[in-house]
């Protein structure tokens, strides 16, 4: 049997509950923010359907919702639609649109916060991937 004193066995249960208490509270600190995005297919003909889905979700306590974008060729970012939103949430959207123009149209999805349902300014807090579109 090992001849271990009491001074320093106490100092090694205090130094190991010490070190475990600091990597749950650091762990258990953290945000967790998720998306999912979808759109196809791929190649599509001018007047096809171009189906859009995805949800969303943020653990914090603001209000987010989840949006659909899109943008032709270089264009600025626009805005198709937004899910109701909630507090701790976001939602998810499934939805289709026709294509109207030749070429490539690019969507994603992103979350949105802000701190109420009317807040005029929402922070964007996370973006899918983009998907590009070929209209033929």
């Amino acid at each position: 049997m090992f001849n271990r004193s009491r001074g320093t066995l106490r100092a090694a249960v205090i130094a190991a509950v010490g070190i475990s208490t600091i990597g749950l509270a650091s762990t258990s600190a953290w945000a967790k923010s998720d998306i999912y995005f979808s759109a196809g297919p791929h190649d599509v003909r001018v007047g096809k359907l171009i189906h859009l889905t995805g949800n969303g979700d943020d653990d914090n306590s603001t209000y987010n919702r989840f949006c659909i974008q899109e943008r032709s060729g270089h264009g600025s970012w626009r805005t198709l639609r937004c899910s109701r939103g909630d507090y701790n949430g976001g939602g998810g959207i499934n939805m289709s649109i026709r294509a109207q123009h030749r070429g490539v149209v690019q969507f994603r999805g992103a979350l949105v916060e802000g701190s109420s349902p009317k807040d005029k300014h929402p922070k964007v807090r996370l973006f899918s991937r983009t998907f590009s579109i070929d209209v033929r």
